[in-house]
């Protein structure tokens, strides 16, 4: 990694931060990542609850109230990691008018994104870490969500390929926004809807139709939340088409698909750069 790159990275990375916190107050900012996350992750506790009073404790198992909290607790990274990222390209090009003037300079323009995509990462831990650590002040969450199973190692493991799994698709997402419009934002929030039904989050992949359990295994992000809830309470607990894999076999799955997507990122990058540059798609705004 070159010194540019790593200035790059920084000064992007501090940026990044500035702005998702609009230049706040940091106790300010700190409220707003503790409360966002939570009540987002409590929407889905009392849907659980309510739909258990409904229908039974027997049509509702226990075992989906950890599998449901620890999904969209993780699944908030996958949001502002791989769908920020996109963001980034209609914010410098559409409000700041200044991605031209960042691609000329001698900044590198994909370390850029990486250092804007890594602030939106810590964003999106923290509100993970906040989100689980108050599960364990909620007595029916805390005797539910079994946190002493939890495995350091294994859940580095995942956070790091995990890492790399998110900065792929949020460059594929941000290389396909340089030659869209505004509008294009339209793309980002279909694919979040898409991932986040196909990815088992709310519920195991088993319930959906055959067709659509198929498009689900073939996510990278389905492979990182499952690891994600085996790191944090241990062995699964829900019927799903991972759940006879060991943790090996599901990180080896994962990496091998976070390879796949890496080069198609890198390969589809170069390709929409050079689209982008030469139909004049960087300076070009939607004027809305």
């Amino acid at each position: 990694m070159t010194p540019e790159t790593v200035r790059t990275l920084r000064w992007s990375t501090w940026l990044g931060w500035q702005i998702e916190s609009n230049w706040a107050d940091p106790r300010l900012f700190f409220l707003y990542l503790v409360l966002k996350p939570i009540c987002g992750t409590l929407v889905l506790v009392c849907m659980f609850y309510a739909a258990q009073y409904a229908s039974g404790p027997t049509r509702v198992p226990a075992a989906f109230l950890p599998y449901m909290y620890v999904s969209s607790a993780c699944y908030g990274v996958v949001g502002t990691v791989l769908f920020g990222m996109s963001y980034v390209v209609i914010q410098d090009r559409e409000s700041f008018r200044m991605l031209k003037y960042i691609y000329i300079s001698p900044a590198q323009f994909q370390a850029y994104f990486l250092g804007r995509g890594l602030a939106r990462g810590m964003e999106g831990i923290a509100g993970a870490a906040i989100t689980i650590l108050a599960g364990l002040a909620l007595p029916p969450v805390r005797e539910s969500v079994h946190f002493g199973n939890l495995s350091v190692p294994w859940l580095l493991a995942y956070l790091l390929v995990g890492g790399v799994m998110l900065w792929s698709g949020g460059m594929i997402l941000a290389s396909a926004m340089l030659n869209l419009s505004r509008s294009g934002m339209f793309l980002s929030e279909g694919i979040a809807g898409v991932v986040y039904l196909l990815s088992g989050v709310v519920f195991p992949l088993s319930v959906l139709p055959a067709p659509m359990r198929w498009a689900g295994v073939c996510l990278p992000t389905t492979y990182w939340l499952e690891g994600m809830r085996r790191a944090l309470t241990g062995p699964p607990a829900v019927d799903s088409p991972l759940g006879g894999l060991t943790n090996w076999e599901l990180l080896g799955l994962l990496t091998a698909s976070t390879v796949v997507l890496t080069v198609a990122a890198q390969w589809y990058y170069r390709h929409a750069v050079r689209r982008a540059w030469r139909s004049g798609r960087l300076e070009e705004t939607s004027g809305v």
